[in-house]
């Protein structure tokens, strides 16, 4: 009998890998990826699982920066986080930033709002941004999960590239329908953009009904109540505050009400709802390719990256 390395013990020479032709490795090598929503658990993930297993694949990244913290920071300050733990088990935690720092760009931007210049090469963009509260007020969350949107892909439009889309939704997007709902383009009629403008246009309203002298007296009343002593000027800072808390519990009760009235349940299915009419129609008028993602809720992992 021959004896060989492993049958003394010794440990094998590992084999270089090689990944099938046909393989999404091997479809993504030599491609740059965009995603949004990186800081969410979502996007995170997704960062986590491209720098493991796709190593010929580049990635942009675009992410807000906030007070005191840079969008670099924001994305170097996630590697320290529980979905980074095999890699950084692997490399340490100065070797997981040299790697972040070679494989991915960091773009600053709010999507929301108006979208950064971005790279004109670009062969996938994962979309996973959102505003995912339930009831947000309903022209935030108009703002984000359907302008938005368009927004970034009218801005990768612009950049030159005609990448294929990825576009996270919801399960939920069906509303209160009940049966079985196939996983095709939703059949409704409502007039997104015009919901859109109009959830806009309910932010100018409720500011202005929040200035009626009546609404005005009685918050004043209630801070002077609570702060008299501290003097007027706290008094005064009290009653704005009290008046945005109100602006905002009523543009949630538009959204609330404009969404059941509709069929869905909550501002959030409604808008992601529209969000994905909006999408459709836009990757049909520039001809790019478009799937449309519509998870569960996402909240725990069996395995990977880590368990719970």
């Amino acid at each position: 009998m021959v004896e060989n390395d492993a049958d003394r013990g010794a440990t094998p020479k590992s084999e270089p890998r090689v990944d099938p032709p046909d393989s999404i490795v091997s479809k993504l090598a030599g491609k740059r990826v965009l995603i949004t929503g990186v800081t969410g658990f979502l996007g995170q993930v997704l960062l986590e699982r491209l720098l493991l297993d796709f190593p010929e694949t580049r990635i942009v990244v675009l992410v807000r920066s906030q007070t005191g913290s840079t969008s670099k920071e924001r994305v170097d300050y996630l590697m320290r986080k529980p979905a980074f733990t095999a890699l950084r088990e692997g490399r340490g935690q100065e070797g997981l930033l040299d790697l972040l720092h070679e494989r991915v760009d960091v773009i600053d931007g709010d999507f929301s709002r108006s979208v950064p210049e971005l790279p004109g090469d670009l062969d996938v963009v994962f979309h996973s941004a959102a505003t995912v509260a339930f009831d947000p007020p309903i022209d935030e969350g108009f703002q984000t999960n359907l302008l938005g949107a368009r927004n970034l892909y009218q801005g990768v439009v612009d950049s030159g590239s005609r990448p294929c889309l990825v576009h996270v939704s919801t399960a939920y997007v069906a509303g209160v329908a009940k049966g079985v709902i196939p996983e095709e383009t939703l059949d409704h009629k409502t007039d997104y953009m015009l919901e859109a403008q109009l959830a806009l246009q309910a932010r100018t309203d409720v500011e202005a009904q929040s200035r009626r002298p009546e609404l005005l007296d009685d918050l004043m009343a209630k801070a002077r109540k609570e702060h008299s002593r501290a003097g007027p000027t706290t008094v005064a800072e009290d009653a704005e505050d009290r008046r945005k808390q109100w602006v905002s519990k009523r543009l949630t009760q538009y959204g609330r009400a404009r969404a059941q009235s509709l069929g869905w349940p909550d501002v959030y299915t409604f808008t992601k709802a529209m969000g994905e009419r909006a999408v459709e129609d836009f990757a049909r008028e520039h001809g790019l390719a478009l799937s449309i993602v519509r998870p569960s809720i996402i909240e725990s992992a069996l395995l990977h990256p880590f368990p719970g």
